[in-house]
């Protein structure tokens, strides 16, 4: 961690990382600048070396802040109590756009990270951390879930895969929308109208997948 960096008021810090979570995002490492981070940051490039020893240095910081804002903001917080597989999309759906309206670079960056985990070089601790985060994000949607719900007469991997793949496609239109819109000024409220949408699509992906309730 950079104590000189985290001395600086959060508004501040938040320019630096997130002029660093876009640049390393869409050119990769190697071709990222750091030029191009301080200007963007409103810095000097001496400014940034004296907050960060190196580029690797900036780079590994990041790793470890977007892992912890994963963790803390959203995986500590997935009630995994909650055994309807349905209702945990919804949970963590919600969770997770209200993460993204806040920490939106920095979980681009992480979805970078886990993309390209074969060719970023990452210290033994941070390999370690990403493990970690990648076996736990691999269970949001599995851990403790009640399947025996799912109807018998469709393969239980095919029916989650039809989901999976509604969801995502539905989540992708979302964010397409989204970018149309100034997303960044609008609160929960604003985006109940959508979650609605979704929820009545989950309902009926229920209803699909779902055994039907008996009859008393």
């Amino acid at each position: 961690m950079s104590e000189t960096f985290e001395r600086l008021p959060e508004d501040k810090q938040a320019k630096v990382l997130d002029a660093a979570f876009v640049e390393f995002c869409e050119k990769g490492y190697e071709q990222a600048s750091t030029n191009q981070i301080a200007k963007e940051a409103g810095i000097g490039k001496g400014t940034l070396f004296y907050y960060f020893k190196s580029k690797q240095t900036l780079f590994h910081y990041l790793v470890e802040k977007a892992f912890d804002i994963a963790q803390e903001e959203y995986l500590d917080k997935i009630n995994f109590e909650e055994t309807d597989f349905f209702e945990r999309i919804k949970q963590t759906t919600e969770l997770k756009w209200a993460v993204y309206h806040i920490h939106s670079h920095a979980l681009k960056f992480l979805a970078y990270v886990f993309m390209h985990a074969d060719e970023t070089v990452l210290s033994v601790e941070l390999n370690e951390k990403r493990k970690i985060a990648e076996k736990k994000w691999a269970t949001v949607l599995t851990y403790n879930i009640d399947f025996s719900k799912l109807r018998e007469d469709i393969p239980q991997e095919t029916s989650l895969n039809f989901i999976r793949w509604t969801v995502e496609g539905y989540r992708q239109e979302l964010e397409a929308q989204m970018k149309q819109l100034n997303f960044e000024t609008m609160n929960n409220e604003d985006m109940r109208p959508y979650f609605d949408e979704f929820y009545g699509y989950l309902e009926t992906l229920k209803k699909i997948y779902y055994k039907k309730e008996e009859e008393e």
